[in-house]
Order: structure tokens, then sequence, then C-alpha cells
């Protein structure tokens, strides 16, 4: 494993893709950690998936709110490119929901709002994002999953793994190729319509669902099983798996999930106001969510707490290495 890249020190191994390899690291001129994803050796002499990383870095940079992964520095080191991205310390939703199974615990109702409701803000950030003369970039995430909901010890709810959002956005996905996780695919995605942003609630549904009754939507024996199901677009009553799910909130869950686009939530905007009513922000709120993180993670968010008091000034990793 390489122990440095240019003004990067490798630290470890984080995970891989198909086109990267994703480390921990930390540049010479901060005080904290990155995730450094590097395109891997053997794909730098292959144009076509260059560019497609050089454009996934080029939007990534244009992506700036609270509730989305942040993108520090982008670019090449003797030939080989990098993109640096924020290194959340916490964990994804799916890892919390396995933690609260094995403790028999279930997640109250306004933390899975208040969960929701931060995507949903990120969401509203990544559907409306403008490139540099101000046109909008008409970017979809498509892959809205607890994998992908990331939940730091500072109680910040996060959206990660932009990947599939960039790669559609340019056209770079062949003719009838579906991307993202089937069981949280839109109906329109899986049939071949045309796709807007709507498929994203439609996600936020599936997951929103997920959370209020304990049950997965979409869960069948095969491929062919699942897929055949979302594009039937039935889709059970919460209440009758959860019936303390107030009829209201049920009504939201079942609008976000409704087969056509046009019949879904106009906007994330929008399913955010629709769910206010349904949770208190006294309940739920970022520090509430530390305090439930430092009681499932307690000694990797000890570990964290003792490293962030050591450290008294913070620097971000400039730009443009």
């Amino acid at each position: 494993m390489l122990a440095r890249f240019g003004p990067y020190a490798i630290l470890e191994r984080l995970g891989q893709g198909g086109m990267c390899h994703v480390f921990r690291a930390r540049h010479d001129e901060a005080d904290h950690d990155c995730a450094l994803k590097l395109l891997k050796e053997e794909r730098r002499d292959d144009a076509a998936v260059r560019d497609l990383f050089i454009t996934e870095a080029d939007l990534a940079l244009l992506l700036d709110h609270p509730n989305l992964v942040r993108t520090f520095d982008a670019g090449e080191v003797d030939g080989r490119y990098y993109i640096s991205m924020e290194l959340i310390e916490g964990g994804t939703l799916s890892q919390l929901l396995h933690q609260l199974s094995q403790r028999q615990v279930e997640l109250p109702i306004d933390f899975t709002l208040f969960i929701l409701t931060e995507i949903l803000e990120g969401l509203q950030s990544l559907h409306t994002a403008t490139g540099h003369t101000g046109r909008e970039l008409g970017l979809i995430h498509r892959d809205v999953t607890p994998q992908n909901i990331f939940m730091s010890f500072d109680g910040r709810v996060i959206l990660g793994d932009f990947g599939v959002a960039l790669i559609q956005a340019y056209g770079d996905t062949e003719p009838g190729q579906v991307l993202g996780k089937l069981g949280y695919l839109a109906p329109e995605m899986v049939v071949m319509e045309e796709v807007d942003h709507r498929a994203d609630l439609f996600a936020a549904g599936v997951v929103l669902f997920e959370l209020l009754t304990g049950e997965r939507l979409y869960a069948g024996a095969s491929e062919e099983k699942v897929m055949a199901d979302i594009a039937d677009g039935k889709v059970p009553r919460p209440r009758k798996l959860n019936e303390s799910i107030h009829k209201g909130l049920e009504a939201v869950v079942l609008q976000a999930l409704a087969r056509r686009p046009r019949d879904r939530f106009e906007s994330a905007e929008a399913m955010v106001y629709a769910l206010e009513p349904y949770w208190s922000k006294k309940v739920a709120n970022p520090y509430a969510v530390s305090a439930l993180l430092s009681s499932i993670y307690r000694d990797s968010a000890k570990e964290w707490r003792e490293q962030r008091l050591s450290t008294k000034t913070t620097v971000d990793v400039p730009h443009g290495t």
C-alpha cells in the first residue's frame, strides 16, 4: 500500500470500487483526516474512465451543503487522479439499524423523521445545484439508501456517494442500464421511463417506510420478482404494520411512494414541510443523534472526542494542490 501520495500521508485502506481505491489520509497542511479517492493505476490509461473520474471531481466540487459529503480538493499527482473528501466519523444508517436490532431497540419516530428531513435538505440542494454559469445541473442522486446515509459523532446526518448521480448527469451509462440499489429504485427507473428528481423522493419514501414499519418494502426471492413488484407500484399501508403511525404521516409516506412521479411531492423541500407536524426538534436534533451514536459506538466516539479535544484548530485541506 502507498505510504504517501503527493502531499497526503496514507493511513489505511477504507475500500475500493471498480474505478477507485479509497484511503484514510491526511494532508501535510491539515490536522484532520480525509477520505482520499484514487483512480486505480490500471484504469488511468482508459480515457473514458479517466474522463468520468475527472467529471465526477469537477461536479463534486460544486456541491456545498451541510447534509452532503464535502469535497475538499481534486487533481492529479504524477499522472494519477484523486478526489479528497470529508471523512465522516460515525456510521451509516444501515449500521445503526443493525446495532439497534441486536439490542432489540427501535429507532424512535422523531429520530426517523429528523434523519429523513436532513437527507431531504441535502437532496433539495443537490437537485437545485448550478454550475459556474448559473445553469441548473439537473442532478439526481439515484442511490438514496440506508447504506449511503451517514451519521457523524457530532450529530450530523449526511448523504454520501454521488458517483451514480454524477455519472448519469453526463450520460455515461449504457442504454437500458439501471444504476442504484434495486430495492430503492423508483418504478420509472425499472421500466426505463423518463427519470427526474422525484425518483430520489421515491427512494426517500422507501427508506421512511422501512424505518417506520421495520419491514423491507421490496424484498423478493429474485431480482425479477423485486423489479416486478416495483413496476406494479402497489404499496401496503404502513399502519397495517405499525398502528402507532399517525394517519397523516402515513399519507406522506404513500404520496412519496406514488407510482407516477407527478403524484409525488414536487420537491424534497415540499416533503420536508409535509413531515414537520409529526416530529419534535426538541426530541430529535444533532445533540440527540450524537448522544445516540455515543451510546452505540462508545469506544469509537470516545476516541473521536479525545482527538477533537487535542486539536485546538482545524485547517481545511487547501484547494488546488
